[in-house]
C-alpha cells in the first residue's frame, strides 16, 4: 500500500512538471514522463508480488466451499502470541463468494497459537466462524451457517474484518489512481490533448 501511494504522488508530480514546462525542455520531459510510467507499473507489480504467497516463510493454504445462499466474505484470522512478536493478529481478505463457489487463498501462519476462518454477510453480519489451532499446511472448508457462535468472538471478528474492508478499498482506490494517472502520462507520450501543455 506504501508503495501505491509513494507512486500516486511522484506520478502526480511529473505530470504538474510536464504541465508547466515550456515546449522547448520536450526530450527532458519525455525521459521524465518515460521514468514516471516505469516507476507506476514497477508500484503495481510490486504491490501485486506482495500479494502472493512469494516469500511467505510458512504459508497456509485454505481452500472454501459457500454452501449458503448468500454472499459471503471470507477472512483468515491469525493470532499470535510469542517471546519475539508479543501478541497480535493479522487478517486476510480472500473474496466474495457466491452460493455453491469455491475459492483457494493463502495466509501467513508463522508463530501464530490459532487462526480463525470467518464469513461475513453483505450486511457485515458473521454467518461463519471457525477457530483452528492445528499446525497444518492445508486446510479444506465447508461454509454453512453457524449457529451459537461465541458473541466475543463475533464481535472480535466483526471490527478485525472492518477494518480490513477499509484497507482493501482504499488499496484499491490507490491501485486505480495509479492506473489512471499512467494512463495520464501514456497519453501525454503520444501527444494527445489532455488539458495540459504538451
Amino acid at each position: 500500500m506504501t508503495i501505491l501511494l509513494f507512486s500516486i504522488f511522484l506520478l502526480i508530480t511529473i505530470l504538474l512538471i510536464k504541465y508547466f514546462a515550456h515546449k522547448k525542455q520536450n526530450i527532458g520531459l519525455k525521459i521524465l514522463v518515460g521514468f514516471g510510467i516505469v516507476i507506476g507499473l514497477s508500484a503495481l507489480g510490486l504491490n501485486s508480488l506482495f500479494d502472493d504467497s512469494f516469500g511467505a516463510s510458512t504459508p497456509v493454504n485454505v481452500r472454501t466451499k459457500n454452501l449458503t445462499d448468500k454472499k459471503l466474505k471470507i477472512y483468515a484470522i491469525a493470532f499470535w502470541n510469542n517471546n519475539w512478536n508479543g501478541t497480535g493478529n493479522y487478517v486476510t481478505y480472500d473474496t466474495e463468494l457466491k452460493p455453491n463457489e469455491n475459492s483457494d487463498f493463502w495466509f501467513e501462519n508463522d508463530g501464530t497459537t490459532e487462526f480463525w476462518i470467518v464469513a461475513k454477510n453483505r450486511n457485515g453480519g458473521i454467518e461463519y466462524l471457525q477457530v483452528m489451532t492445528e499446525q497444518k499446511s492445508e486446510f479444506d472448508f465447508e461454509i454453512t451457517e453457524s449457529k451459537n457462535i461465541d458473541s466475543d468472538k463475533i464481535q472480535i471478528a466483526q471490527e478485525l474484518t472492518f477494518k480490513t474492508d477499509k484497507n482493501e478499498r482504499m488499496e484499491k482506490y490507490a491501485i486505480w489512481s495509479n492506473i489512471g494517472l499512467i494512463g495520464l502520462l501514456i497519453l501525454s507520450l503520444t501527444k494527445i490533448k489532455t488539458g495540459g501543455n504538451n
